[in-house]
């Protein structure tokens, strides 16, 4: 009579498959994670909201500092004008959406500051366009932690100068702290001094 002999073949040749319920775990971890990100999902774009809005602010700053670093003139003025440029915030009668670039050029000496009776000239004004996430500026205050309603961050040619003004005064730095109507724990802050620092925490 024939035997036949079978032999287990080396691991190397074995196929190695799934079970049935390595498969169903799987399939529950997904739709876990899948499920906490959905129910997330408007907190996520409020968070993306905020942060993209500080680091524009931040950017804008910037680019005003580049003008003063130029001493470039505007198109209605012969000449740059003689208290550089800067950036506007007034949170007061619904300004707390949206900021300005100004050129310092009142007529006589440059005070370095925003004048709002209509002498400076506004180089741009920007919006927060950012409803989803329900952004706005939500304080502006300096390193003691006292706020203010307005400030106006001024750079003068050519090094370019600092100048940082809030309630009719100079100070050393400022922080504009940017929030979301919908979460009052959500917000970041960009801190600018008179050294010409400007970050994003």
């Amino acid at each position: 009579m024939f035997q036949i002999s079978i032999r287990q073949l080396p691991d190397e040749f074995q196929e190695k498959g799934s079970t049935l319920t390595e498969i169903a775990v799987a399939i529950v971890i997904i739709v876990f994670f899948s499920m906490v990100l959905i129910a997330d999902f408007p907190g996520i774009i409020r968070q993306f909201a905020v942060s993209r809005s500080a680091y524009k602010l931040s950017q804008d700053i910037r680019r005003t500092e580049d003008l003063g670093l130029s001493g470039i003139q505007i198109e209605s003025q012969e000449t740059p004008p003689p208290g550089g440029y800067g950036l506007y915030i007034n949170t007061e009668g619904g300004g707390d959406k949206q900021y300005i670039i100004y050129a310092d050029n009142c007529s006589g000496p440059p005070n370095f500051e925003y004048d709002s009776d209509g002498c400076d000239s506004i180089i741009e004004t920007i919006k927060m366009f950012e409803e989803k996430g329900g952004v706005y500026i939500k304080d502006i205050k300096n390193e003691v932690e006292l706020s203010f309603s307005s400030v106006s961050i001024n750079f003068t040619p050519p090094n370019p100068k600092v100048t940082i003004t809030a309630a009719g005064g100079e100070i050393n730095s400022i922080n504009i702290v940017i929030g979301s109507t919908f979460d009052n724990n959500l917000e970041k802050i960009i801190s600018v001094n008179s050294s010409g620092l400007i970050e994003v925490k």
